[in-house]
């Protein structure tokens, strides 16, 4: 499975991580650089795509998200996939 972290520089980068969901592919996206309106805007639009597509939202930090879609558990399997690669994310589930 392909994970795709992106750090937005403009509200124009909102399709594009749209357009990994509709690919099948997570992604993990970090806002803390980004002007708040700015990060709202793109939030907003992510936000409803996802719940066109079916699918998860998850906040991580207070700017940083995983957007997953319907064909992955991010409770399980996608954390192991994470781990798997390094990538070890702060927040705790009923598992931890």
């Amino acid at each position: 499975m392909e994970v795709v972290v992106i750090q937005p520089e403009s509200y124009d980068e909102a399709q594009d991580i749209c357009d990994h969901i509709k690919s099948q592919r997570p992604v993990i996206i970090n806002l803390e650089n980004m002007e708040r309106n700015v990060a709202q805007r793109i939030m907003d639009f992510v936000s409803g795509s996802c719940y066109t597509l079916n699918g998860n939202l998850q906040r991580v930090t207070n700017n940083i998200f995983i957007i997953a879609p319907e064909n992955v558990d991010v409770a399980g399997d996608f954390r192991e996939e994470l781990k798997s690669n390094g990538i070890i994310l702060p927040w705790k589930t009923q598992e931890d």
